[in-house]
């Protein structure tokens, strides 16, 4: 599945510091990417506002086709050279408002139609599941041998610790007796 670059005359989305990208793939199926590359005070500023502009642009009647799948597939994807706080990730990805939402920060990549294609299989299409089964060697299981054998029988010990500070205390001690 490749995804072809739709070119965005609509001056709406002419949002100062910020690079704007739309992508959209030519299957029965149709899945809608739009990218957002900007620091995150400027994504932290925009977007929200940049969510409605998609909203009210593109999941309309007139872009749209008929298909309920079509208009469960939309995505926007917000590029950050430095780091997103924890706190803005969650509330935008968090976001149910027209579109999933999805955060990519520390991104110093060239951004260009390749990948823009990797991000899409890496957040939303996962295309490259079945490659990387295949891919994947034979799994082997063999018996762990511990690197101290002393402090390995000590674990082997039914005692329960968990919840229990006088035998967490007593086992601290055995460890350092040995």
């Amino acid at each position: 599945m490749n995804f072809l670059t739709i070119e965005i005359s609509n001056p709406d989305f002419e949002i100062e510091n910020c690079k704007i990208y739309h992508y959209k793939n030519e299957d029965d199926f149709r899945i809608n990417v739009f990218f957002l590359k900007a620091n995150s005070d400027i994504i932290d500023k925009n977007w929200k506002r940049f969510s409605n502009i998609v909203a009210a642009n593109y999941q309309t009647s007139e872009y749209m086709s008929n298909k309920e799948f079509d208009r469960w597939n939309f995505y926007i994807v917000y590029m950050s050279k430095d780091k997103v706080s924890k706190e803005l990730q969650n509330k935008i990805e968090n976001d149910k408002f027209s579109s999933r939402k999805i955060v990519e920060d520390s991104y110093n990549n060239v951004f260009n139609d390749d990948e823009a294609n990797r991000l899409i299989i890496k957040h939303i299409t996962n295309a490259d599941l079945k490659e990387i089964v295949e891919e994947t060697l034979e799994v082997t299981i063999s018996e762990y041998i511990p690197k101290n054998e002393n402090l390995w029988k000590l674990l082997l010990d039914e005692e329960k610790l968990i919840g229990d500070r006088k035998a967490q205390e007593a086992f601290v001690k055995k460890i350092n007796t040995l």
